[in-house]
Formats: C-alpha cells, structure tokens, sequence
C-alpha cells in the first residue's frame, strides 16, 4: 500500500485496484471513507442498485479529480472501507457478507411482492418470508450504523454508497449517535419520492419507508427537508403536512416559484435556513433528472439538474457542518453496456466527497 501511495498521481490516468477513484491511502489518513451497501432486497419496481457500488468503482477511475471551486481539492484523499464481521468462525468483508444477505433477501421479497400484485393475500409460508427480510433489514442497518460509527470516532466522514435507500437509516442513525449532547441533526433528502410510507408492502425498512423512519425512530432529528420530490401518494402528503419536523420543497412547487420569477439561489437560502447546524445528505440519484439516470429503479419526470443540485449542496455546505452523506439508487443498465449511470454516480459520489469535507467546521 505505502508503495502504491508514493506513486500516486493525481494528473495520471486513474488505475483500477478496487478502491473508489483508485485512491490507494490508507483510510485513517482520509478525509471520507466511503463504504459501499450492495443491498436492494426492497425495491419494488426496478432491481439491480446492489450492483451499484462495485460498478460506481469501475466508473470512478476515470473521474479528474480537481474542481475549480474546492481549493485543495487535487490534494484530497478518500478512502474505501474494507470493515470485516466473523461468520461462522470465518472473517469476511461486511460488503460481502451484505451481498450474501442480499440473495437470500431479494429472492424472498420478489415472492412477496409478486403476490401483492396479483390482488392475492399472504400465504402463511410468505408471512414468514416477510418476517425473515424484516430481521435481515435489521442486520443490516446494524451492519450499516457499526461501519459508520468507527469513522465518526475517528473524525473521518463516512459515505454510504447503496444499494436501494434504505441504506440510509443505519448510517443516518451513526450520525445521530455521532452527535454531541444537546446537539440536534438535520437530514437534507434529495429524491423524486418521498419515501414516507407506513412499513411498504410489509416490509418494515423498506425504501419507501425510510425516512418515515428517520422521523419516528431515530432520536436528535429535529429536521427533514425533502428536495426534488414529485411522486408521493395521499397518505404521504398527509403526513408530511401533520409532522412538523418535516419540511417539503416539492419539485412542483419550487418550479412554480422559478417560473414566477425567484432565483434559485433565494429558494437554496431558504432550503439551508429549514436546517440546524449539523446536516446528513441522503442523495437518491433519481432526484435528479431522467436523463441523469436513467436506468434507476423508479424514474420520475422533472428533477433537479446537475448544477441545480451542486449549487444547493455548496450553500448548504457554507452555513451546515455536513457529517455524512449516502448516495443510492444509481442502478447500471440492464445489458450491462451503458455505463452512464454509474459515471454520473460516481461523479456526484467525487463532488459530495468534497463539498462534505469542506463544509463549515
């Protein structure tokens, strides 16, 4: 490893070892370590986002890695986690070990939901099943919050690379616990959904569900702000208008405002004032728009374009200590020969990196 640091170059061309941007530091000395979830056991549309991590990774070696905005930023060290968990008397990768996980999960929720679709009630058998994804969601969030936790002890920033979103509750969790007392935490949500629903299809961490969740579950959340968001149902709506730790900038609405003539930098101003000083970023990719990603599970006309979404992310980063972040649902294309999703994973992945560690101290 010490050799391959010494002959690191951040102008050459980037050469792939299995690591985010072919970075090969060690993770003490980064400055985001960015731990990959290949977990979509939930998805009820579209699979396919648990092969995300590694195919952002092969992407990611081709990303320059200056930015004209971020001093320093050619200087800049990101690790990739290679946490390990005993199973059965035998060390695994925590990454692998999800992967496993995830077969088991996926094939049993596939069931379920199945025949959900068919109008038909849950077989006894299929209850089970039901019940074996919930304590394997557990797991997995427990997984998840123990990989981050380490990283915060060690005053690295954590980056959770999914997988479906629902990734996002154990790390948004270890940010939480992360905190200082008195402290409260903020989520900024960047999505097409507003993943609010009462446990989706029976399953209790679903990726519709999530930040429902957030809200319910997980202590020091004192704001949710949802950006993007233009696919919700009736009951969402509901609860989102009742809960007062939530704050919804739907994409109909902020557009509205757009067209009658506020700028996009007041409505950042005010996004950024909905927020305490500590923040998490939970970027789901199809908040931005279908041409971005299109291969995502459940695409959604409208959206935030790049430099929309870099614009708000850098406001937020000026006023906002930016803790963590996860990216999810980038999903590669189903003939495995467009790589364009995972390139535009892999560059939003590089700019939260940034943005994250430069954010206000």
């Amino acid at each position: 490893m010490k050799k391959q640091e010494e002959h690191f170059d951040v102008n050459d061309i980037g050469i792939p070892n299995g690591r985010f941007f072919g970075m090969p530091f060690r993770n003490n000395e980064c400055d985001v370590v960015l731990i990959s979830i290949p977990w979509d056991a939930t998805v009820s549309y579209s699979e396919g986002t648990s092969k995300a991590p590694e195919k952002i990774i092969d992407a990611s070696v081709q990303v320059d890695l200056y930015d004209e905005e971020i001093a320093g930023s050619e200087k800049f060290k990101i690790g990739t986690d290679e946490s390990t968990i005993e199973v059965e008397g035998q060390l695994a990768l925590v990454e692998e070990y999800i992967e496993f996980l995830n077969l088991n999960a996926r094939s049993a929720a596939k069931k379920i939901i199945d025949r959900l679709s068919s109008g038909k009630p849950l077989t006894k058998n299929l209850l089970n099943l039901q019940d074996a994804v919930n304590q394997t969601s557990i797991i997995v969030n427990n997984l998840v919050e123990a990989s981050c936790k380490k990283y915060y002890e060690k005053n690295i920033i954590p980056g959770v690379v999914g997988g479906e979103h629902s990734v996002a509750f154990g790390a948004i969790q270890a940010a939480a616990h992360s905190l200082k007392r008195g402290e409260k935490l903020g989520v900024l949500q960047i999505d097409a959904h507003a993943d609010l629903r009462d446990c989706y299809e029976g399953f209790e961490y679903s990726h519709a569900s999530v930040m429902r969740n957030v809200v319910e579950r997980i202590e020091n959340i004192e704001k949710l702000v949802q950006v993007g968001i233009r696919d919700f149902c009736a009951d969402e709506a509901a609860y989102s208008s009742k809960n007062k730790k939530i704050i919804q900038f739907t994409d109909s609405a902020v557009s509205k405002r757009i067209f009658e003539g506020e700028n996009w930098s007041e409505i950042c101003k005010q996004m950024s004032a909905a927020l305490p000083k500590k923040v998490y970023v939970s970027f789901d990719i199809d908040g931005l728009e279908p041409s971005l990603c299109p291969n995502t599970g459940t695409p959604v006309p409208g959206g935030l374009s790049w430099n929309h979404a870099l614009y708000l992310l850098r406001v937020i980063s000026r006023e906002h200590t930016i803790v963590g972040f996860d990216l999810n649902e980038v999903a590669p294309s189903k003939e495995g020969k467009d790589e364009w999703d995972a390139n535009v994973g892999a560059r939003m992945l590089h700019k939260l990196s940034l943005i994250a560690s430069q954010s206000k101290r």
